[in-house]
């Protein structure tokens, strides 16, 4: 088997390899660990390539969909129980929804590694973009019938909306690229 080596953990001084997947054998465990919720498989699961052969596309696309809602459900889960816990918190209520928000990142990665077809693809894609609005509106409908707060929560939920889709940050540059610092904006405090 040959292909490039993942590894993901330097920056934590262990160092393990993943190879990227070829077969149906070789896809499973790694779907099964990012559906557990471990996101280091990512890197492999993009240089993966799969045959696509009748038998193998209809159950490796069913795992691939399984997966995705199985982390649909965790974090539809982790923004129930950071809503319940947050008890009107403002700052809680806003952090839950920015933690489920960055939890959204690693899913439309997810929905985009190249071994897909273009069909499927469009399909998880809308999937997931289906989930996150209905979430967003049912947060928004839930907030308006909650009337105490002269529309407070409403506002948070609308500011810190699951629909933003956010962008990973920008990897460091190598010592091959222009190390001119970052331009910064001035600093205003009210």
């Amino acid at each position: 088997m040959t292909g490039r080596i993942i590894t993901g953990f330097e920056h934590l001084g262990i160092q393990m390899k993943m190879t990227p997947p070829c077969t149906y054998a070789e896809w499973l465990p790694l779907l099964d660990r990012f559906r557990a919720g471990d996101d280091e498989v990512l890197e492999a699961l993009k240089l993966g390539t799969i045959e696509w052969t009748n038998v193998v596309a209809e159950r490796w696309v069913q795992q691939v969909a399984d997966s995705l809602n199985a982390r649909l459900q965790m974090l539809s889960k982790q923004l129930q129980t950071g809503l319940d816990r947050a008890r009107g918190d403002s700052f809680a209520i806003s952090n839950t929804m920015l933690l489920v928000r960055r939890g959204l990142l690693p899913l439309r990665i997810f929905v985009c590694i190249p071994s897909l077809t273009p069909e499927v693809r469009a399909h998880l894609e809308s999937e997931l973009n289906r989930w996150t609005v209905e979430t967003q509106k049912s947060l928004e409908r839930h907030a308006e019938e909650f009337r105490q707060d002269q529309g407070r929560l409403l506002k948070i939920i609308r500011d810190h909306s699951l629909t933003i889709v956010v962008e990973p940050l920008p990897s460091t540059p190598s010592s091959s690229e222009d190390s001119t610092p970052p331009v910064r904006g001035r600093r205003v405090i009210l």
